[in-house]
């Protein structure tokens, strides 16, 4: 288990390293660059305490099952959005 994690909190991090590096990629200024990435980790931070919470909630109400399907869901979704991103030709 502690591999498995250890691999899924490497992927998590090259995740955000490539969105650092996308935003440099069509930013028009370091401001930018920076404003960008604040808000985004700021936004982050939020999501990821509400999402606790609410995970939190969604066990104790009906269980862990649930609340793994709805994150295995999630993740489906989220890996379809990103397909979606257009690279540059």
């Amino acid at each position: 288990m502690a591999y498995v994690n250890y691999v899924l909190d490497s992927i998590i991090s090259l995740a955000s390293m490539a969105s650092g590096v996308y935003v440099r990629d069509i930013a028009s200024s370091q401001e930018e660059i920076t404003a960008t990435l604040s808000t985004g980790i700021s936004v982050n931070h939020v999501i990821s305490i509400l999402i606790a919470l609410l995970g939190g909630w969604i066990w104790k109400v009906t269980g862990l099952e649930t609340l793994f399907s709805i994150s295995a869901f999630l993740g489906l979704i989220n890996t379809l959005y990103a397909a979606t991103i257009k690279k540059k030709s």
